[in-house]
Order: structure tokens, then sequence, then C-alpha cells
């Protein structure tokens, strides 16, 4: 009873909403497979998809109507046809003239850049979650031999990985587009979300504080908080941060397991000089820049100097193995996601290896030497 009290009240706000300010979008085009029969306009909101509208298309294929928006913000809009299968969707805010043309299965929607961005993001979801399919069914099989079956997972992983990669690269692109929101929320066919890891809270984070005042009271910024909220309490954000001595460094902290799985933090390395690497196993010249950072750690380690590598691998034996047939005994952390590994992001890391020189104060004072340059600063520092 009370739920349905909820959902009235809900639906006389947003009745009350449209009614007062009259949003509304124009949307007209052409469906090349269709001919005197209706379709259908829905508004999805974050909690329920609404009912618009349904237009007559003319013999041509044509249809033109104004429609109405229940709400302030950009609109997701669903047009589907008479059986109530989804066709597309647009993300139109209030004014906008939007255009489609439908062929072939494929459209175009002008007068809409939200539009276009969902659907880019919608496009490239299905190539691979058609990939995705098609791997997991070799996976599955039987009949897969052992060689077939660690190449279709090795596949499987980066299809994923590239996905999430094109998601991040979009929300930290467009952070002020409602279409990022749709970018944060996409999930596969099966229900699994892009964004489904602990430190996505980054990418939330960047939403609020980029669209924030512009729609506080909006009920997908609404969402977005929520979400955001409770990825903080699992976290445990608030007391990490309060442990942490934060005054004592200038530098975003990293908190990375090592070959034996504990968890280090850079910051519990504060007093000492310290090289901040980033490198990657499956780089050929590691082994070279690693032999180079083995004579410097030899010379310079007993007089408080100390080397923390993050590698951007994402397979911890292949990892394991360079450690072990290099020899580095510094320490070494990594979290297997690759470039997605939120370090890559704070760092803003462009090329591997890439290096930065901290000091006993805790204070960046140089970025990306090498060879003699490298040892020079070092051996400064370390006196």
């Amino acid at each position: 009873m009370k739920r349905r009290i909820s959902i009235i009240l809900l639906l006389a706000a947003i009745c009350f909403a449209s009614c007062t300010k009259k949003h509304s979008v124009f949307i007209s085009g052409t469906f090349d497979n269709m001919s005197d029969e209706k379709i259908m306009i829905e508004q999805k909101t974050a909690s329920f998809m609404f009912f618009l509208d349904s237009v007559q298309v003319n013999a041509k294929g044509a249809f033109a109507t104004d429609v109405k928006i229940l709400t302030d913000e950009p609109a997701f809009i669903s047009i589907k046809n008479k059986n109530g299968k989804q066709l597309l969707m647009l993300l139109a805010e209030d004014g906008e003239k939007i255009n489609i043309k439908y062929e072939k299965g494929n459209y175009i929607a002008e007068g809409s850049q939200g539009s276009a961005y969902v659907k880019e993001l919608s496009e490239t979801l299905s190539k691979t979650a058609r990939a995705v399919d098609s791997l997991s069914k070799i996976i599955n099989s039987e009949k897969t031999a052992a060689a077939d079956l660690q190449s279709a997972k090795t596949a499987l992983a980066k299809k994923i990985i590239e996905q999430k990669r094109n998601n991040i690269r979009f929300v930290v692109s467009h952070p002020k587009s409602y279409a990022s929101i749709f970018a944060l929320y996409q999930q596969y066919p099966n229900g699994t979300k892009i964004f489904n890891d602990e430190n996505d809270f980054l990418f939330y984070k960047l939403i609020l504080d980029s669209m924030d005042t512009k729609y506080s009271r909006a009920e997908y910024m609404t969402v977005v908080k929520r979400d955001y909220n409770e990825m903080q309490r699992i976290l445990n954000l608030k007391n990490k941060l309060e442990s942490q001595p934060i005054e004592e460094v200038s530098y975003p902290d990293i908190e990375l397991p090592d070959r034996n799985g504990k968890k280090i933090k850079l910051s519990s390395l504060h007093g000492k000089t310290v090289l901040l690497t980033f490198w990657s196993s499956e780089i050929k010249d590691s082994q070279f820049d690693n032999k180079l950072l083995t004579d410097l750690y030899e010379k310079y380690h007993s007089k408080n100097f100390e080397i923390y590598q993050v590698s951007f691998d994402t397979e911890r034996d292949l990892w394991l193995r360079a450690i072990g047939n290099q020899n580095l005994t510094w320490i070494n952390v990594c979290d297997f996601r690759g470039s997605n590994s939120i370090p890559f992001g704070l760092y803003n890391i462009k090329k591997l290896p890439s290096n930065f020189i901290i000091d006993k104060d805790g204070q960046f004072v140089a970025r990306d030497i090498f060879g003699d340059e490298l040892e020079n600063k070092i051996e400064l520092l370390c006196k």
C-alpha cells in the first residue's frame, strides 16, 4: 500500500512539473520499414518508463510530433514499434528539434548531440556484447582445445577491458553530458555492469562534481549520488582518509598489493627518498630498464632510498615470473587492471616506463628522468 501511494505521489509530482514548466522536444523522421502504423514514445526516468505519446507513421514512413517531456533534466526517450520493441533511444534536451532517419535497422538522429552520444555508446556495447557471447560459447564448449580455450579467455578479457576503457574515456571526456550517466550505468545483456569495480566511485564523483550544480535536484543525479555514497560506505573511505597522514604528503596516495598479496601504501615510505616508477613486464625493454634500477637500488638503498614500482600487467603469472627472473627486490605492486588501474589516471601516465621522484618531505622533485640524470638526482637527495 505504501509503495502504491509513493508511486502515485511521484506521478503527481512529475505531472505537476510537466504541466507547469511545459518542457518539450520536437521529433520527426522517417522509417523505411513502416507504413500506416503507430510508434510509441516513452520516457525512461531513473525509476520508471512513462508513456508519452503514440504517433501515426504515414504511408511513406514519415512522422512528426511535439512531445512534452516529464522532467526539466535531459530526457531519455525510447521509440518503440507497435509490438513494443525498442527501435532507438534518444537523449533529448528541452527545445531540441530531432530528425530521425531509420534505414535497414540503423538510424541517424540529427539535431541532438546527446542522442548521437547515446547511439555511439549503444553501438559500441552491442558490438562488444556480440564478441563476448561468441567467445563465451567457445570457452564453455567441451569440444574446445586447450590452446584455443586459453586464446579465447585472453581475447574475452581484452574485449571486456577495451569496453570499459571506452566508457571511461567517454565519461572523462564528457563529464557534463547526461550521456555520461548513460555510459556509467550501461550493462551487458546478462545484466553485468560495465562499471562494477569498487574503485569506480571516482567516475561517479567526476559526474557529480561536473553536473551537480546544474542538476542538483534531478532524479538521475540523485541516483548517482546515492550510488556514490554507497560506494563510499562500502570502501570506508572516510575512516581511511582520517587515519592517513595526508597533511604530510603532497601526492595522490597509492595502496596496492605486492607479490605476496600484502597491500602497501606509497605514503608508508614517507621520510625516505622514493622513486615511484610505472612499468609492465609485457614491454620488451623493461628488463633493460630494471637492470639500471637494480644498480641504482643496490647503491643507494642503504642511504634511505626506496623504489615503489607499479605494474600495469594484467596477468599475475607473467608479472611474478618477470619479478623473479629479473631479481627485483624492491616494492613491486599490481592490481592486474592494466591501464584501468587507478594510479594510471591519478598520475596521468601516458607512456611506459614513467617515474616520479619524491623527496624525504613528501614533495615531487622530478618526473621522467632516466640514466645519469636520474642517478645524479638520487645521489643528491640521499646525501
